[in-house]
């Protein structure tokens, strides 16, 4: 009985393990929503430099618009965001997805 659980236990480490260092978390998909992020926060700020005034509409309420949608929405997603997979087989070749045509 104890014998079973340790070998459970080091199968559920191995798979651990081997998750950890197959694949990056983030892909190219989800770098880019983070750098137009990051872009859209970095423009909100030079708007907010170029506008000479503390008070106006710019300053108090489109800025503070703009970062929240940088800040708060644009970033997280592309931290969490996962794109399609495709389904594999136990060989490794993709599966075709569409039904064949009946006769």
């Amino acid at each position: 009985m104890a014998r079973a659980i340790k070998n459970r236990r080091a199968e559920r480490d191995r798979q651990r393990k081997s998750k950890m260092h197959g694949e990056l978390p983030l892909n190219k998909t989800n770098y880019l929503i983070i750098a137009g992020g990051a872009l859209l926060i970095i423009a909100t700020y030079i708007l907010l430099a170029a506008n000479n005034t503390v008070y106006g509409f710019i300053p108090l309420d489109v800025v503070p618009i703009l970062l929240f949608i940088g800040y708060i929405i644009i970033v997280p997603i592309g931290i969490m965001y996962r794109g399609k997979k495709s389904k594999m087989t136990t060989s490794g070749k993709q599966e075709n997805q569409t039904q064949p045509a009946a006769k």
